[in-house]
């Protein structure tokens, strides 16, 4: 790296032996930096590509004239923007060509300023942060200031979290070694755009991608057409249609979508798969570009399109490290073939390569050795020199190296499992950071979640973790403040979290005002889920409900029930539990006692806790006699020994508040209720079994206090339930008063 500093620090006008000299007038980068992630806004960054614009600059040159009629626009943006390298390269070009010495010399300072600073943000080992820009241009008009070429760019991943790196690979003009640096501003953009509605939530990074690689596509940019090609991809089920989906952006020089292809047709050997693929990458290969012939040195290596052929491949493998810095090629040769033979042990061959890589200083591969030892070899210690490695702070950008340590104590020595795991949160990781917060959470029983829990988990949602997503989501549907609920769930929905599209379509299926979705939407979603395996009964379970209700679609109960049972049918026991519910209710015109109670006992014949609790409930309340309630209440007690809380809540309901006197039974259900009130995250009704548990065995202090946190709770949901409020309201006012809440036996008539 400091070869390439010389190089780049020369052309912008800085003799290398001058650079400490020069280190007095050089402005702060990372003081700048600092200001502007504190301070800068979407209309400075607009401001900016407004001024570039002005003058006409084209990533070579500028127009003079233009800049003389934009020097006010263009001073301007630099005050707003002064990171911006494409805008101080800008300044300097005008300069230049209007020959200002001073202005020339200041934007030159500034370039050198932020060249050093992306210098030292690029080579921080193994796990890297990607240098922070501000935009796409920034990383070209880097490597344009120090005299070398962009050969390609390439996105490597499909989703912000909460960096989207772009690789650049550049070299010098007259050829030479290729340097792959890896630059991200979707996180700046994010992070200054504070007036957006989603500022602080994945969704606002995941707009910006969709719009500046959208309109870079429209605008014929490689790298953006192929990153549309790979994650269209990552949509399709089968090995056809995602390589239908890369062939014109692999033959265009995607390199995306040549990883996908390869990777693709290297897993499923379907004959024909890779036909075409080598063609793609022969011409970049040719070039002696090294990312494209590490990928064919995979190709012949696998058979992949071509006949299997060692020989060539080490040739082609070769190749690539001697154009790669510090022999890169080999490292992600690694990777790539780590993930076609997952449950393979590396080959001896490609472990010497590995440690030949590392030799030549690539932190990346030694690092990768390390783990391999760590996760493969038999009776391996940790020794202090590996350990010393993997927590370097030069290999923790982004904590990674703190989590793999925190791993391996885990179950060795929880303290320092524990020191490791705290030092990657503070690196922003997002599993670290999810750990973390769910421990916080578990130690906070029934309370609400603390700020730091919550900011944790935040943290943790934006750096791409889903369940925090969904965690977050709920949190803001939980505060009714739903548009904030969409924004937390509609990224991890794109990403295939199961609960998080549930979640997101139920609150489009019931309609609340400002969403982007509704009911016809919330169909959409079920019906692209009814083939997956994994969902699909629960999507038709949902668009049933849609059916039995007359929401987005006609009122339809024969429909609804012909939907569930042919899951039922085939044994899915939450589809049996839906029918027997239903029928049990006689809800939206669905009525039969004899086949519900059949369902019912199917479902609990299958091991389904659910279904016991949910036929407890129905034969305590509805049940035609005492041996109906005695099955109920012992059907309920059971379900409870299972530990979910819905169950023991159900029972402790029945046991503190039940109006007959065979059921009722309050020690039993505080001690119930007692394990409720230790589970973080309950609702509030769940909360009223305790506080009605409190009241029965006597503590109306605490069962007020406990009431009194529920109605407040009911009272911030978005379509807050008045009539139900009002009953909470009428039993604090008994709990107040010292008395205790029986169910009057006429209330079990709705139930």
């Amino acid at each position: 790296m400091r070869c390439f500093e010389w190089i780049l620090l020369g052309c912008l006008g800085v003799a290398p032996g001058m650079v400490a000299a020069a280190d007095a007038v050089v402005p702060d980068a990372s003081t700048a930096w600092r200001d502007f992630l504190a301070k800068g806004t979407a209309d400075d960054v607009n401001a900016a590509i407004s001024a570039i614009d002005a003058v006409g600059y084209d990533g070579e040159g500028v127009d003079a004239a233009k800049c003389r009629e934009s020097a006010a626009k263009l001073a301007s943006a630099r005050d707003r923007v002064r990171v911006s390298i494409v805008l101080q390269r800008a300044a300097l070009l005008c300069a230049e060509s209007t020959g200002d010495g001073a202005a020339a010399e200041d934007a030159n300072r500034w370039l050198a300023a932020l060249a050093r600073h992306a210098l030292a943000e690029s080579d921080r080992g193994a796990w890297p942060r990607p240098v922070r820009i501000v935009l796409p241009g920034d990383a070209p008009a880097l490597f344009a200031s120090a005299g070398m070429v962009v050969r390609y760019e390439m996105f490597m991943q499909y989703h912000p979290s909460p960096y989207f790196p772009f690789v650049v690979a550049a070299a010098p003009r007259d050829g030479g070694t290729e340097k792959l640096l890896r630059f991200d501003y979707i996180d700046t953009l994010a992070q200054v755009d504070r007036g957006a509605r989603a500022h602080g939530t994945p969704r606002l990074a995941m707009s910006y991608v969709e719009a500046f690689l959208g309109n870079s596509a429209k605008h014929g940019a490689v790298s953006a057409i192929d990153y549309q090609a790979f994650f269209a991809a990552s949509r399709e089920s089968t090995p056809a249609a995602k390589v239908a989906a890369v062939r014109d952006a692999a033959g265009m020089g995607g390199i995306g979508s040549a990883i996908t292809w390869l990777m693709v047709c290297g897993s499923s050997k379907e004959k024909g798969c890779a036909v075409g693929l080598v063609d793609a990458l022969l011409p970049a290969a040719e070039k002696r570009h090294a990312y494209p012939m590490m990928l064919l040195a995979l190709a012949y290596a696998e058979g992949i399109g071509v006949p299997r052929n060692p020989q060539a491949a080490t040739a082609m493998l070769d190749a690539a490290d001697r154009a790669w810095d510090r022999r890169g090629a080999s490292v992600v040769y690694a990777e790539l073939l780590e993930a076609l033979h997952p449950d393979d042990p590396m080959p001896a061959e490609i472990a010497t390569r590995l440690r030949e890589s590392a030799g030549a200083g690539n932190a990346t591969a030694a690092a990768m050795l390390v783990s391999m030892r760590m996760e493969g070899e038999k009776g391996y210690v940790l020794g202090a020199e590996d350990e010393a490695l993997l927590a370097s702070p030069d290999n923790n950008g982004t904590g990674q190296g703190f989590l793999k340590l925190a791993g391996w104590y885990e179950d060795r020595d929880a303290a320092k499992s524990r020191v490791y795991l705290e030092r990657a949160a503070a690196a922003n990781n997002p599993d670290a950071l999810r750990r973390l917060a769910i421990q916080l959470r578990e130690s906070q029983g029934s309370k609400p979640p603390s700020q730091e829990a919550l900011a944790w988990l935040e943290r943790a949602g934006n750096g791409g973790d889903l369940y925090s997503m969904y965690y977050s989501g709920y949190q803001a549907f939980r505060q009714g403040k739903l548009q904030r609920a969409e924004d937390w769930l509609l990224p991890a929905a794109m990403r295939g979290d199961g609960d998080a599209m549930f979640f997101l379509a139920s609150l489009w299926d019931e309609g609340h005002e400002g969403l982007e979705g509704d009911a016809k939407r919330a169909i959409a979603v079920y019906e692209s889920l009814q083939d997956s395996k994994e969902y699909g009964p629960r999507a038709r379970r949902a668009l049933a409900d849609m059916a039995l209700a007359g929401r987005g679609m006609q009122k339809d109960p024969a429909k609804a029930r012909k939907w569930v049972e042919h899951d039922a049918q085939a044994g899915d026991v939450d589809s049996q539990l839906w029918l027997a519910g239903n029928l049990l209710y006689g809800r939206d015109g669905l009525q039969d006692e004899v086949a519900g109670r059949r369902w019912m006992d199917r479902a609990i014949a299958g091991g389904s806790t659910e279904a016991m609790d949910q036929y407890g409930l129905w034969l305590h309340n509805r049940g035609k006699s005492d041996a109906d309630r005695k099955r109920g209440v012992a059907l309920s007690r059971k379900a409870a020994a299972s530990g979910g809380v819905g169950e023991m809540n159900n029972a402790a309901w029945m046991l503190c508040v039940s109006p007959y006197d065979i059921v009722r039974d309050p020690p039993e259900g505080m001690a119930l209720a007692r394990k409720i009130e230790a589970t973080p995250d309950i609702t509030p009704g769940t909360l009223d079994t305790v506080a009605a548990c409190l009241a029965a065995t006597g503590d109306y202090a605490r069962a007020a206090e406990v009431q009194a946190r529920v109605i407040a709770e009911m009272e911030r949901y978005a379509r807050p339930d008045k009539e139900n409020i009002a009953e909470m309201a009428e039993r604090l006012a008994l709990y107040k008063a010292g008395k205790p809440y029986i169910e009057p036996v006429a209330a079990h008539a709705g139930n």
